[in-house]
């Protein structure tokens, strides 16, 4: 299966690259993804026709066209590809030999394992000054501690608000310029959802969003713990999606419109990011 799925790679990347380069520069291309192509997410589909673009001067329009071309040929039948162009390649550049067995060596020490329940690393790098930099100071009222059964009535309104446009610019980010990917970001983000921390309350409200997410306000009603533990989900989906340096610049750049509210004067969206 694995070797199907390799071909399978390489007889799309031929389909979708072969209109727009010439046959032997194709073929350097397609030696490239075997290198360094090693799955079919929506990640590695950019990364790859990213680096094409940059060697070949490909213009943006040319990169988005690329990515959904290429995520819809790697799930195209046999049929409606062109041969597996791996003979063509092993003309042009024959496959290196294996290494040879390396010399036996000491055994590693072996560190003790990190807990399962952390599943998801924090926030890189740059992140991190987002999460140094103290709160806005909210109201007393707003941090006292709510109880997790608290009803919505009794719950400030800025937390939902912040969170709403925080959502809201995620996934309409995702949805313009990684169209094809928004149905993976949901399905990422549900399956983690599962196993996450939020009461069975907000998961409930999170997942029924879904289906509507371009539509929906985002603006669950719940407290704040609950609210940052959804956005631990979804940047655990968008990381799967794009890698976490992706993911990074997605949610710094939803941060940066939640902050443009007049709610994150009460409530900063900085405080969203206590699960992560």
């Amino acid at each position: 299966m694995a070797a199907d799925a390799i071909s399978q790679r390489r007889r799309a990347a031929a389909a979708v690259l072969g209109p727009v380069l010439e046959p032997a520069v194709l073929l350097q291309e397609l030696w490239f993804q075997h290198e360094h192509m090693r799955g079919d997410a929506v990640s590695d589909i950019i990364g790859f026709v990213d680096a094409v673009a940059r060697r070949h001067l490909l213009d943006a329009g040319t990169c988005k066209r690329l990515y959904a071309e290429f995520f819809k040929a790697l799930r195209l039948p046999e049929s409606q590809l062109p041969p597996d162009p791996w003979p063509a390649m092993q003309a042009l550049r024959p496959a290196p030999a294996p290494a040879p067995a390396p010399l036996p060596v000491a055994a590693p020490v072996v560190a003790p394992a990190l807990p399962v329940a952390v599943a998801i690393q924090p926030v890189a790098a740059a992140m991190a000054a987002v999460r140094s930099e103290p709160p806005l100071a909210a109201p007393a009222a707003m941090q006292a501690a709510l109880p997790a059964s608290a009803p919505a009535s009794d719950l400030p309104a800025e937390p939902p608000a912040v969170f709403g446009a925080l959502l809201r610019a995620i996934v309409q980010e995702v949805h313009r310029y990684h169209r094809e990917a928004l149905d993976e970001v949901r399905k990422d983000a549900l399956r983690a959802l599962d196993g996450s921390r939020a009461s069975a309350a907000a998961r409930s409200a999170y997942r029924e969003a879904w289906p509507r997410a371009l539509q929906h306000d985002w603006q669950l009603r719940h407290p704040p713990a609950d609210l940052a533990e959804l956005l631990r989900v979804t940047y655990h989906a968008l990381a799967e999606a794009f890698g976490r340096v992706g993911a990074e610049q997605i949610l710094q750049r939803g941060l940066r419109v939640a902050e443009s509210l007049p709610e994150a004067r009460l409530f900063s969206p900085k405080r969203l990011m206590a699960s992560m």
